[in-house]
């Protein structure tokens, strides 16, 4: 079992928005600044976890039973006295930013090679150096378990989200 605790508030997942040159005849997927941000904020911060012993575990395909069971809470500023935040952001586009962050982490990303042209050549980039080619170690489709909670707090300063990662085993489908 994994356990960590992102400190800021949480950021729904932003879909890549079409956007169309002069005339349509070409178009080119556009990801907003904010949201790129925000993802290589979580990817870093996944990334320092990089060598837990528990988490490197957990995404080793032949260790895994099931699946993965992913938990979050979410920690968000709202007013009243209900404990549950029940604005918006949706919390399945909160989900997907965190887990879209976690997946392509260099927790479960690994270095393969670099890319090469049909002719074997590696293909430079800008600065004239290898395109890294990676691999995920295990698919997102391989969390099987999903447990969300948005719950309210006072302040800003409390804003965040815990996240619990666990390998599902056959005692757990009984």
């Amino acid at each position: 079992m994994f356990r960590a605790v992102y400190q800021g508030r949480p950021k729904p997942a932003e879909r890549a928005r079409v956007r169309f040159s002069t005339g349509s005849k070409t178009y080119y997927m556009h990801i907003p600044e904010s949201y790129r941000a925000y993802q290589n904020r979580l990817k870093d911060f996944f990334s320092q976890y990089a060598e837990d012993a528990d988490l490197k575990e957990l995404f080793r395909a032949r260790n895994l039973i099931y699946g993965l069971s992913i938990k979050l809470v979410f920690r968000l500023k709202g007013r009243g006295q209900h404990p549950f935040y029940q604005l918006r952001p949706d919390i399945d586009n909160l989900y997907k930013a965190v887990t879209d962050a976690l997946f392509l982490s260099d927790v479960n990303i690994k270095h393969v090679g670099f890319e090469e042209d049909e002719e074997g050549n590696k293909i430079l980039d800008n600065d004239g150096n290898p395109i890294k080619k990676y691999k995920q170690k295990i698919d997102d489709s391989r969390v099987v378990h999903a447990e969300l909670l948005k719950l309210r707090v006072d302040t800003e300063e409390e804003e965040q989200f815990t996240i619990v990662i666990r390998n599902v085993a056959e005692e757990d489908i009984q």
